[in-house]
């Protein structure tokens, strides 16, 4: 059908048939349709509110909307979408969506359906009735053609917490309003909102309404209720002789969303406030605005006014700018950011420059400058400077004007400073003075009196020219020597350091110390003869250019003895002695005492044996070893002697040969989990790897990829005897399907065929998964005829038998009380689809059963429609 509008002309004698009767209906329902188009927008035309009905299941009323589609001509056009009170439709169960997850949505779209083909004797067997009906839809993605399918309402699924319990159901009205019901479920509808977004107010539901670019109207009432005095209304007013025809807007408030646009003159009898983001704001361009004109009502007063910028916000601040006349003040206030100060002008701008007649208001605190402030001073008279201060070669009088022995200032030529020409800053007092402090102001760095002593450190510098109260460092700019109370390690920080400590704590002595900058550590070189009155103890190496000669004999006093108990106690020694046995047999004496673990390191260059005279290695052990008696001991033996067992802190490497016949590392017990040895780095095995427990990993395996038997995971072969018995898991690039990228993941089990059924023999792959196998992607039988033998047709007489046989149960898996699933009992299949044990059935082999039934039926279906054909005919 084209564009043209046609339509039957009747007269007597014409021969119509059903295709010329149906050009009239279309003719009449394309008319109103163009109707519905071009005089109405699209929308809701009323009713269609959306309700909650039973259990989780909402209703929508009766109602009545109208679209705006493109017909199969291209002509944009509008149906009736009706929806009537017992509509097959009206009630939506939603429990099939989830709770608290999404938004569904509630829409209407046309629908047209051919019905009553039952009355075989008026239709013979075609409809005879066309269903404008209605189609109620929903979704949790929102329409994209709103036109097409109109929205009615946003619906939220929730959870009650007792099923037994009343749960408050929220509807959100048109008008932001909520009304509250109840609902007894499980799931429950929680809310029905007529808007997208509650916060912003967003509607979802259109409203048709007339259409056309004239609407010749006296009156305009908006009906939201009965009380049609009550609504809000637009009529024209009858002409004035000054102000002409006008236009009266009756409603207690009006909203615009948009702009207004005002060509005359704006009359305002209530406050003007503005609703938007910034308050009590208007806007106006390029005219002269007058704030509090005088009414001619005799109700004008006085009050506020003034003039804002709008300069944007910077973050929750406004950065408007404000000119305003205070009628309380009585004078102009100016600001910025929210924050008004009078505006200076006549007798108080005389006030700014006036020093005699400044009041309190125009005292400065701050002298500024482009950058900011430079000067600035508090309640108490202190003054802070936030530049340079600049004297110019002059004094600062530290007490009054005329007292002048007491100050801070430059001296030099042409002024000198106790006759000297300084050429610097000088800081004077008459009896003495202070030079920095610390502690808060409270001690002193350098003081000096008029004794002419100079304290550093020291407050009263009454006995020496100069008192240092601390360590002192001297020729610092060469090489430094420095005074100390306390060792401080100084010549051990720089190689040209010396230090001399009178130490009273720790070694208590007057201590010199030398630099090191022969390379030899530190040295204290003593030039010329040195006499020593008392004990001379050398706290380090002691080299000299001659022999030491120390006394021959047998008793404490001769030899070389080092000191006694060094690690505390009492009675321990060690000592060299050199004296004669009898005669000219003399001994070479090297001893330690009392204590029996006291010991004796040798150094030798060669081998050290231990139960051996003849030492093969730097260290020779006939016997057993143990390493770190102290604290986790390490014990080597030659035969496995169960030493970890005995302490949970012991190890054992064991090189035995007798029983386990292996080099042993027995780990100890701490980690209280038996005993453990961890390899802490790369371990490689350049052998076979026997694992005789279990293998806990906490990263990947990692086997090869291939296809060969040396790849993957291979589990041991023939284990219960027998010949070519293995299983395999290998992951490989697919040659018979290109190779490259195509991968295969081979799960294998080889060379048993069995019996079949599943306690049958045989080998096979089990799958035991408590929640079922799930297949994303294809999943193929392999059904080639390669594979097959003995391929006959299964006849329709042998399914139907087979079909006969099988008795669909709905059942729950043992220990799911959850969901109810359908299937078979394989003990009462036939023995065609089930295994030879009958414990499981075949897919594959009910699927061939079901198929040539239905080939079947469908050949009887298509006989017996040739049959109502004919007989319609």
């Amino acid at each position: 059908m084209g564009k043209e509008l046609k339509r039957m002309r009747y007269f007597d004698g014409l021969f119509l048939n059903a295709e010329d009767y149906k050009l009239d209906q279309d003719y009449q329902k394309r008319i109103q349709q163009l109707h519905n188009r071009y005089l109405h927008t699209w929308g809701i035309i009323a009713g269609l509110t959306v309700v909650p009905s039973e259990n989780c299941s909402v209703k929508v009323q009766e109602g009545i909307a109208i679209n705006e589609v493109v017909a199969d001509n291209g002509e944009s056009t509008s149906q009736y979408i009706y929806i009537y009170d017992e509509h097959p439709d009206s009630i939506i169960d939603l429990s099939q969506y989830r709770a608290n997850d999404e938004s569904i949505y509630i829409y209407v779209s046309y629908d047209e359906v051919e019905q009553d083909k039952e009355n075989l004797e008026k239709g013979k067997g075609e409809a005879i009735h066309i269903w404008e009906r209605g189609r109620i839809w929903h979704s949790t993605e929102k329409p994209a053609d709103e036109k097409k399918y109109i929205i009615l309402a946003r619906v939220e699924i929730g959870l009650a917490k007792d099923s037994s319990q009343d749960t408050n159901l929220l509807i959100i009205n048109e008008d932001g309003s909520e009304d509250s019901t109840q609902s007894e479920s499980k799931k429950v509808i929680s809310l029905i909102s007529y808007f997208d977004d509650e916060e912003e107010k967003i509607p979802l539901r259109r409203y048709a309404g007339p259409a056309g670019e004239v609407l010749s109207l006296q009156k305009i009432i908006f009906k939201l209720n009965d009380d049609v005095a009550g609504m809000p209304f637009i009529r024209a007013l009858e002409e004035d002789k000054k102000k002409g025809i006008g236009l009266e807007v009756n409603s207690t408030f009006a909203n615009f969303t948009g702009s207004v646009n005002i060509k005359g003159d704006l009359e305002v009898h209530g406050s003007l406030t503005n609703m938007g983001a910034v308050e009590n704001e208007l806007e106006v361009s390029n005219t002269f605005v007058q704030v509090n004109s005088k009414s001619d009502d005799g109700l004008w007063k006085l009050q506020d006014g003034g003039l804002e910028v709008y300069r944007d916000y910077a973050g929750d601040k406004s950065l408007d700018a404000r000119i305003v006349w205070s009628e309380m003040d009585k004078c102009w206030k100016m600001g910025y950011e929210g924050q008004l100060w009078e505006i200076a002008y006549g007798p108080v701008w005389e006030k700014l420059i006036k020093n005699d007649i400044v009041d309190e208001l125009h005292r400065h605190s701050k002298i500024s400058f482009e950058g900011g402030v430079a000067l600035e001073s508090d309640d108490k008279g202190n003054l802070s400077a936030y530049g340079n201060l600049n004297m110019n070669d002059k004094t600062i009088w530290l007490r009054d004007s005329g007292n002048v022995n007491h100050g801070l200032g430059w001296y030099g030529i042409g002024k000198p400073f106790a006759g000297l020409n300084v050429d610097g800053p000088v800081l004077f007092g008459k009896k003495g003075g202070i030079l920095g402090t610390t502690d808060g102001g409270q001690k002193p760095v350098i003081t000096w009196n008029n004794l002419g002593n100079v304290g550093i450190g020291e407050s009263n510098p009454k006995d020496d020219t100069m008192q240092v109260n601390g360590t002192m460092r001297i020729l610092s700019n060469s090489n430094p020597l420095r005074f100390t109370s306390s060792w401080s390690g100084f010549p051990d920080s720089i190689s040209n350091g010396a230090e001399i400590c009178n130490d009273t704590v720790y070694h208590k002595a007057l201590m010199i110390v030398g630099n090191r900058s022969a390379g030899q550590g530190r040295k204290v070189a003593v030039w010329d003869r040195l006499e020593v009155n008392g004990f001379l103890y050398v706290n380090g190496n002691m080299q000299l250019n001659q022999a030491l000669t120390p006394s021959a004999g047998k008793e404490k006093n001769n030899g070389i003895v080092f000191p006694s108990d060094p690690g505390g106690g009492a009675g321990d020694s060690a000592w060299i002695r050199y004296y004669p046995r009898s005669g000219e047999a003399c001994t070479l004496e090297i001893g330690t005492s009392n204590d029996a673990d006291d010991s004796i390191s040798l150094m030798a260059s060669g081998n050290v044996g231990i139960g051996t005279v003849n030492p093969n290695d730097k260290l020779d052990v006939s016997g057993y070893t143990r390493l770190l008696s102290g604290s986790n001991p390490i014990r080597f033996t030659s035969s496995w002697s169960g030493f970890p067992d005995f302490a949970e802190n012991q190890a054992e490497i064991c090189n035995d040969t007798t029983n386990f016949k292996s080099l042993m590392i027995v780990g100890n017990k701490s980690g209280k989990q038996g005993r453990k040895v961890s390899i802490w780095d790369r371990l490689e095995v350049n052998g076979t790897l026997n694992v005789s427990g279990d293998v806990q990993t906490q990263c990947a395996i990692i086997p090869s990829i291939g296809y060969s038997e040396s790849n993957g995971i291979m589990f041991p072969k023939d284990y219960y005897g027998g010949t070519g018995d293995s299983a395999w898991i290998r992951y490989y690039s697919d040659q018979s399907r290109g190779g490259g990228e195509n991968m295969t993941l081979e799960i294998g089990i080889a060379n048993d065929v069995g019996t079949g059924g599943y306690y049958g023999g045989g080998d096979r792959i089990k799958l035991t998964a408590s929640g079922g196998v799930y297949v994303d992607g294809y999943f193929y039988y392999s059904s080639s005829k390669d594979l097959k033998e003995n391929i006959t047709t299964l006849t329709t007489k042998k399914a139907k038998q087979i079909l006969d046989g099988m008795n669909p149960v709905t059942f729950n898996f043992k220990g799911d009380n959850e969901k109810t699933t359908l299937g078979f009992i394989a003990e009462e299949m036939p023995g065609s689809v089930a295994a030879n044990d009958q414990k499981a059935i075949s897919p594959m082999e009910i699927i061939a059963v079901l198929t040539s039934v239905v080939k079947e039926q469908r050949e009887a279906i298509t006989q017996l429609q040739q049959q109502i054909t004919t007989l319609a005919d």
